[in-house]
């Protein structure tokens, strides 16, 4: 994984959120902005999701990851990468995320 440790913007996934049909997944998780600490949801659309996936973690993780979410029978399905993959799922601001709105947040 490509985490910089002196980077300012950081997102820690908690759980990733599927819905079936749904057009999106939900990346919940906690977000360091400039050393302060903020729990959100990222919703991320499925093809970004997959490539950002593939590019951190290569396709045969990512291919591990949606036969998980889309195995389920119901309806809402979920993950927590660090127990599902064994590692964090950490994502700097130099990750394709960058254009999301988490990283355009401004601190009060």
């Amino acid at each position: 994984m490509r985490l910089i440790k002196d980077s300012k913007t950081t997102f820690k996934v908690n759980y990733i959120i599927y819905e079936k049909n749904d057009s999106a997944v939900l990346l919940d998780g906690t977000a360091k902005i400039d050393d302060k600490i903020y729990h959100t949801s990222i919703p991320l659309d499925l093809v970004r999701f997959s490539h950002l996936c593939e590019q951190t973690f290569g396709l045969d993780k990512m291919n591990l990851i949606w036969s998980s979410l889309l195995k389920e029978h119901d309806p809402v399905s979920e993950i927590a990468p660090n127990d599902f993959l064994g590692h964090n799922m950490i994502f700097s601001e130099n990750e394709v995320m960058i254009n999301s709105s988490l990283f355009n947040q401004k601190s009060a």
